[in-house]
């Protein structure tokens, strides 16, 4: 018989102890009181299945060992109801959005993403929210058809502070550990209000943020700034 679950227990399958030390760290921040519950692969996952054990909340690493594809994934979300299930993976790669898409998987996380942003998602997949970072698709897209003016992920989108003061920055100069978060987040389609609900500020802070980051660029706008970091990141 399965066991009812008490509190906040959260699942980690990772086959890295380092990786899944790090995630229970993060996952303090977002689940209290939590226990934390970890398997090193799907074989132990799908062992305390069997025992009857329940869930709150899954973070799935896609790339493990004993993993074997869209139909694994498939059966371990559909196991593991109804907690949400979250990806968390070194892959970036559009095919395996897709398939995360395809599972029911409610996010899908890469581990290149900076800690405050990755504790902002799992606070909004908590009370219901999705998270899916679509310009993966949009930049396989644009490599498929080659250069274009404008990258998908550069399209003006709501929530625009307005021109900033222009003429007075300093163009190229490097911007801070924040400042580079916002603008990651920026790029990916947000807006205001979700970069500051994503990294825990209020939406003036925000706006003060992103003023700064056009003065210090040499920009006029959202569209400009993205396509200025995005060069200065190489991409």
């Amino acid at each position: 018989m399965s066991e009812p679950v008490s509190a906040y227990r959260v699942l980690i399958v990772d086959d890295h102890s380092v990786v899944r030390a790090g995630l229970r760290h993060l996952l303090a921040e977002v689940f209290d009181p939590v226990e934390i519950v970890e398997a090193n692969g799907l074989a132990a996952l799908e062992a305390l299945l069997d025992e009857g054990m329940r869930f709150s909340f899954a973070v799935v690493d896609l790339y493990l060992p004993d993993f074997l594809g869209q139909d694994r994934l498939d059966r371990i979300r559909r196991r593991l109801e109804p907690a949400p299930v979250v990806a968390f993976t070194m892959s970036e790669s559009k095919s395996d959005l897709r398939a995360a898409l395809a599972a029911g998987l409610r996010g899908y996380i890469p581990k290149s993403t900076h800690d405050e942003v990755i504790i902002g998602i799992l606070r909004m997949i908590q009370v219901g929210g999705t998270y899916f970072p679509y310009e993966l698709l949009a930049r396989d897209a644009e490599a498929e058809r080659g250069p274009a003016p404008i990258p998908a992920a550069a399209v003006p989108i709501a929530g625009d502070i307005g021109q900033a003061e222009a003429g007075e920055g300093e163009s190229g100069a490097a911007l801070t550990e924040r400042q580079m978060e916002i603008m990651d987040l920026l790029a990916r389609g947000h807006s205001n209000q979700q970069i500051g609900d994503l990294l825990g500020l209020n939406l003036n802070t925000v706006k003060g943020h992103l003023s700064r980051i056009f003065r210090q660029l040499g920009v006029e706008s959202r569209t400009q700034a993205i396509l200025k970091y995005q060069r200065m990141r190489g991409g």
